[in-house]
């Protein structure tokens, strides 16, 4: 069967991260460990398309209280939402979403951040069902712990 999971844009680009808060150089190692026949789908990143790369770091509430962006994020995901639920219902399992751990946006975890509320929203909507994982915010140096967690994410589906 084929399958697809889902990542938060920066962990296959950081160059959408404020500067100097990037948490690897390019794309998150791990992804290299990806089984090749795994095909990926990358959430838009909402920060960066709404506030742009010059943006100054902000948190869960600024985010939250930011006029007009949870519709901007709505407008982001329902292209990908569309496109997941075309997977799931033509024989390509969607195996879940891995966001960013402790993230204003890409959190899923403790506070959920902006994004993924509007995501894991339009997911209950259309009956989507969503495992997840997340980036820790230690990594890479709780490399073993996270590869461990991310080997039984994608055997259990």
């Amino acid at each position: 069967m084929r399958a697809v999971v889902i990542l938060a844009h920066c962990i296959l680009n950081q160059s959408v991260v404020i500067h100097g808060w990037e948490r690897a150089i390019g794309a998150f190692p791990f992804v290299k460990t990806l089984p090749s026949e795994l095909n990926i789908v990358q959430l838009p990143c909402p920060e960066f398309m709404v506030l742009g790369p010059k943006r100054p770091p902000l948190e869960y509430a600024d985010y939250a209280n930011l006029t007009g962006f949870r519709q901007a994020c709505d407008q982001l995901l329902r292209p990908v939402i569309a496109e997941l639920n075309q997977y799931a219902t033509n024989q390509v399992k969607v195996l879940g979403v891995i966001g960013i751990a402790e993230s204003p946006n890409c959190a899923i975890r403790g506070q959920q951040g902006v994004f993924m509320q509007e995501f894991f929203k339009l997911c209950q909507l259309t009956q989507l069902e969503m495992p997840y994982l997340e980036v820790p915010v230690d990594y890479p140096d709780m490399t073993q712990i996270f590869m461990a967690q991310l080997s039984q994410f994608l055997e259990e589906k």
